[in-house]
């Protein structure tokens, strides 16, 4: 931290006397912002006597992303990795000063997730993959995983030991990360299977995001289906050896065909 960042974050500010005003909007201390997006930070003071002074404070905002306003300064945060941390405004009139700090995370959580295998099979225990990509920040107090079956957590998955690594970037500078959870599924025992779905979920000050995945089960539906068919086929080769095989007249040959 810089120190004179450092030292305005100690001292505290004064109170504010009549005719005096200092805003910060908006005024979270805690501002969570989605990479590739901007956000604006206005800091302004107002005096009953002396002249106003402004100014922001912390990493690079000498830069040219402040704006000079009469009487506020416009903080503008590019939403980039790089803009992540804590900074100050500081407005005084005369000898007496007020702060506000603003703690700024940008997150980056694109709706990426990759789940495997294809398709779910019945009746064996399997192991369920589900990755999502292009993650900041990556660490379990802000990203976690879920396996649904329907609305509710599948019972009986054991969570395996969750997997992360650094993304291929086409530019330098961007560490975002993919992070993999995997499960082990015990045999569901039925063809009809529910619907299973992977959810990752983002949880950043005063914002909580949320991307699910379907795991596919048409495989399922198709073992259905052509369990279906066998069956029916089974009871058409039935009927037509009785027809051909019961007692009494010879049946019409072209009611009924054997291949």
């Amino acid at each position: 931290m810089e120190p004179i960042l450092a030292l305005l974050l100690a001292l505290g500010p004064f109170q504010l006397s009549r005719g005096q005003s200092f805003q910060v909007n908006p005024p979270e201390p805690e501002v969570a912002v989605a990479m590739g997006t901007s956000l604006q930070i206005n800091c302004s003071m107002s005096c009953d006597k002396d002249i106003a002074r402004v100014h922001w404070h912390g990493l690079d905002t000498n830069l040219g992303n402040v704006q000079t306003l009469p009487g506020s300064r416009v903080l503008s945060v590019r939403g980039m990795l790089s803009d992540t941390g804590t900074r100050v405004c500081v407005g005084s009139c005369g000898s007496r000063s007020f702060q506000h700090s603003v703690k700024i995370l940008v997150y980056a959580f694109p709706d990426q997730l990759e789940v495997t295998p294809e398709f779910l099979v019945p009746g064996r225990d399997q192991v369920v993959s589900c990755t999502a990509h292009n993650i900041w920040p990556a660490g379990p107090d802000s990203l976690s995983f879920a396996l649904l079956r329907g609305e509710q957590s599948l019972e009986g998955a054991q969570a395996l030991e969750t997997e992360q690594e650094e993304e291929m970037q086409e530019t330098e500078g961007t560490p975002l990360f993919q992070v993999t959870q995997r499960w082990l599924l015990p045999s569901l025992g039925t063809p009809a299977l529910p619907a299973l779905y992977c959810q990752v979920t983002m949880q950043l000050p005063k914002l909580v995001l949320t991307h699910r995945r379907k795991i596919p089960a048409s495989m399922v539906a198709l073992w259905i289906g052509s369990l279906v068919l066998g069956l029916l086929a089974l009871a058409f080769l039935a009927y037509c050896l009785w027809k051909r095989y019961r007692p009494g007249p010879l049946p019409d040959s072209s009611s009924c065909t054997l291949l």
